[in-house]
């Protein structure tokens, strides 16, 4: 689904956005928006022209990092619209995370010409969201050897997806699962910290926790995560309670 905002906003773009679309987050309250960006095509005057602040951190920043960051801000100001809410700049915390202002939770990300933003007014929950582009070759050959274990790469064979897109789903649903699990966790774990317990399905998997992460998060915890594929690219998405 388009809307006038989007619409709008690829305008102001002059082509660094395109495809901008609201999908289902199959999340009550949680809206979704996902959208194309060409960094080619970015220039340091889009952050004027899209009202979105740059911070500070990213004065120095190489151009494909200003383009990411400016790409996953459009996004948030996408979902913000779609939520009938005033667009307000979501700031950078020191470890690189979305600063959400209060009363919005969410989770945004960019891969590879490909942006999405997850975004809620329900402050109870925390959100996270990963777009991939499908791996293969030394993408696909690093996340094998340095995301998944002997018995998680056994599962790769299964399911309705090519071996090399249930790669790059389980790597996706953990940096998802991170994203959202860090802010109760409040330091960064191992891919090791999680383990898919199944192939990937058509719209979702599982992931289960291999150690005590908190109090709350105990091993063995499971998390289902939403997924969707295209022929190019992947997107994972959830949400969990905070405690």
């Amino acid at each position: 689904m388009t809307t006038p905002f989007f619409t709008d906003l690829n305008t102001r773009a002059r082509g660094f956005l395109s495809g901008m679309a609201q999908e289902d987050s199959l999340i009550p309250g949680a809206v979704l928006v996902s959208a194309s960006y060409d960094e080619a095509a970015f220039s340091d005057d889009l952050f004027a022209q899209l009202d979105i602040p740059r911070p500070a951190t990213l004065s120095r920043a190489v151009p494909r990092r200003k383009a990411e960051f400016l790409a996953g801000r459009a996004m948030a100001q996408a979902a913000m619209s779609c939520l009938g809410l005033p667009l307000r700049p979501v700031d950078i915390t020191p470890s690189r995370a979305p600063l959400w202002p209060e009363g919005l939770s969410g989770s945004i990300s960019h891969a590879r010409g490909r942006c999405a933003c997850l975004l809620s007014q329900d402050t109870s929950r925390s959100f996270g969201i990963d777009t991939e582009a499908i791996a293969e070759g030394r993408s696909l050959s690093a996340i094998l050897s340095q995301t998944l274990s002997p018995d998680e790469r056994a599962l790769l064979t299964q399911g309705p997806y090519p071996p090399n897109t249930n790669a790059t789903l389980a790597f996706s649903a953990k940096e998802a699962l991170f994203k959202a699990l860090y802010p109760q966790v409040g330091h960064h774990f191992g891919f090791d910290a999680a383990t898919l317990t199944d192939p990937p399905g058509d719209t979702s998997l599982t992931l289960s926790l291999t150690t005590d992460l908190t109090e709350t998060l105990p091993k063995g915890s499971r998390f289902d995560i939403h997924l969707r594929c295209t022929s190019a690219h992947i997107l994972t998405w959830l949400a969990v309670p905070n405690p």
